[in-house]
C-alpha cells in the first residue's frame, strides 16, 4: 500500500491555492436536489444552511467553499450529500481569510459541516428517551440554530441509513455557531448510517473537536486531523462504526473556551 495514502493532507496538496474572488452566495435551505458546479466555485454559505428532507446536495470536484462567522450547512435526516473530490481537486470548505498560508493559531472563522442521520442513539437526556439504543430515542443536534427544531433531529431504528458520501474533502478554521458558546465540530455526524461512506476526510484548525460522532454505525477511514483546539475524534451515543487508518497532530489551536 502506498503510505502517501494515509496522509490526507499530502494527498490534497495542504493548504495549496489562493482564495478566489466572484463568490457565489447561498442565502437560503436546499429543498430540490441541486448540484454545486466546479463552474460556479467559489461558493459562501450565509448563515446556516440546510439540505432539507427528500434533497439531495451534490458537490463536484474541486468545488471550494470560502465562508465567515456562522456559516455552517447541515445536512437533515432523509436528505443527502454526495461530494467526492479527487486528489487533484480536493472539496474545501475554509474561511475567507485561508490565501493558502497556513496559520497555526487560526480557527473559528467560518461554521462547519453537520449531517444528521435515522441511525440508533442510546440517549437519555431526553426525558422520552432510553439510555438503551431504541428507534424512538432522538437529539437536537448541538450548534444548530434554534429556530430550526424540526431540522436538527438526528437518531432513529435504521442502522443502514445512508446519508451520502464524503470523499477527499478537507474543513479548514471552522468552529463558528450560531448559538454563543455552542463551537461546533470540523465535521459533526449525528446518527448516521453504515451506508453512508466517508473516507479521506482533513480536518484542519478547528476550534471544537475535529469530528464528533454520535450514535449510528457509520465507518471511516483516511482521517488526518491536525491542530484542534478540543478533541481530536470524540464519540458519544454509543457509536458501533468503526475508524482506520488515522493520522492525528495535537497542536496549538486557538482553544477558545476550552482553555
Amino acid at each position: 500500500m502506498n503510505r502517501q495514502k494515509i496522509l490526507v493532507s499530502t494527498l490534497f496538496g495542504c493548504l495549496a491555492g489562493a482564495a478566489a474572488t466572484g463568490q457565489t452566495v447561498i442565502n437560503s435551505d436546499i429543498a430540490t436536489s441541486t448540484t454545486l458546479t466546479f463552474a460556479n466555485s467559489p461558493y459562501a454559505l450565509d448563515g446556516d444552511i440546510y439540505v432539507l428532507p427528500g434533497a439531495t446536495l451534490t458537490i463536484e470536484a474541486g468545488v471550494r467553499f470560502e465562508s465567515t462567522s456562522n456559516s455552517t450547512l447541515a445536512v437533515t435526516r432523509g436528505a443527502q450529500i454526495i461530494a467526492n473530490g479527487t486528489k487533484d481537486q480536493p472539496i474545501v470548505f475554509t474561511s475567507q481569510n485561508d490565501n493558502g498560508v497556513y496559520r497555526q493559531l487560526a480557527n473559528n472563522e467560518w461554521g462547519n459541516l453537520t449531517i444528521m442521520g435515522a441511525g440508533y442513539i442510546s440517549e437519555d437526556e431526553i426525558p422520552t428517551n432510553s439510555a438503551i439504543p431504541s428507534s424512538t430515542n432522538y437529539a437536537d443536534m448541538e450548534g444548530l440554530t434554534p429556530a430550526n427544531p424540526s431540522n436538527n433531529d438526528y437518531g432513529g431504528g435504521n442502522d443502514n441509513d445512508d446519508s451520502g458520501s464524503l470523499s477527499s474533502c478537507a474543513f479548514r478554521y471552522g468552529g463558528v455557531a450560531s448559538i454563543p458558546g455552542k463551537e461546533l465540530n470540523g465535521l459533526s455526524l449525528g446518527g448516521i448510517g453504515r451506508a453512508t461512506d466517508i473516507h479521506h476526510v482533513e480536518i484542519l484548525n478547528n476550534i471544537d473537536d475535529g469530528i464528533e460522532i454520535w450514535g449510528g454505525t457509520v465507518n471511516l477511514k483516511y482521517l488526518s486531523i491536525w491542530n484542534i483546539g478540543d478533541g481530536s475524534l470524540d464519540i458519544d451515543q454509543g457509536w458501533r462504526g468503526k475508524a482506520q487508518v488515522g493520522l492525528i497532530v495535537q497542536g496549538l489551536s486557538n482553544s477558545g473556551a476550552h482553555g
